[in-house]
């Protein structure tokens, strides 16, 4: 049986796992290609691979107490980071529903690494 630890967390990967869906879908890759000469169609292709391995690397350290700290971490400098880069040009996330997947898995990554610490 889950834990509600366990489950919250869960909820943490899987709001950051919709909000990369949402972030194809805002072309993200534009904001962290724009330095670099490339292809709008390679930057896209480049950035939504690169998360699958990703992906796999936090499916497969899920079980991880430590890991799941970093990821609750993670969550919430992301959603910092959003929230510092809201202005920027290049970022496209000004939707409600953007934002529901930014700001909830900030918040629950900082509910769960409470729960945990």
């Amino acid at each position: 049986m889950a834990t509600v630890s366990a489950v919250l967390f869960m909820a943490v990967v899987s709001f950051l796992f919709v909000h990369e869906l949402d972030a194809i879908r805002q072309r993200e890759w534009r904001f962290f290609f724009a330095p670099v000469a490339v292809r709008d169609e390679t930057a896209y292709r480049i950035f939504t691979a690169v998360h699958a391995p990703l992906f796999v690397v936090i499916l497969v350290f899920v079980e991880s107490s430590a890991f799941r700290v970093g990821v609750d971490a993670f969550a919430i400098v992301h959603g910092l980071a959003h929230f510092g880069l809201r202005n920027h040009p290049l970022i496209e996330f000004d939707s409600w529903f953007s934002g529901f997947w930014i700001v909830g898995g900030s918040l629950l990554g900082a509910l769960h690494l409470v729960l945990v610490l």
